[in-house]
């Protein structure tokens, strides 16, 4: 994959980061996990078939990466707590649920 700049990494990228993001969320609401299973089979599936597997890896977690930073800021904007503070919840809540809840 050649890209011309980052705008156009990001337009190369993201799009399967937000289908499999889409999927989880679609799989929680339905109760249905084969939905997120199945986008993730596909993204998984087009990043092996690329012409470099490893690059087409490594370029969809880049791609998750990516979105999960976006996200961050947004979080981080709308509720006034540093990425720190957040990361911190999300690792107690989810890494470590037996901390309880984060203060």
């Amino acid at each position: 994959m050649h890209v011309r700049g980052p705008d156009e990494l990001m337009q190369a990228v993201l799009p399967p980061a937000l289908e499999v993001l889409t999927a989880c969320s679609v799989a929680e609401a339905e109760a249905d996990p084969s939905v997120f299973r199945q986008a993730m089979d596909r993204v998984m599936g087009d990043a092996a078939d690329a012409p470099d597997p490893r690059q087409g890896l490594a370029q969809m977690m880049f791609g998750l990466f990516s979105l999960s930073s976006i996200l961050l800021d947004e979080l981080a904007l709308v509720t006034g707590q540093s990425h720190g503070d957040l990361l911190r919840g999300v690792h107690l809540r989810y890494l470590n649920p037996d901390a309880g809840p984060p203060r």
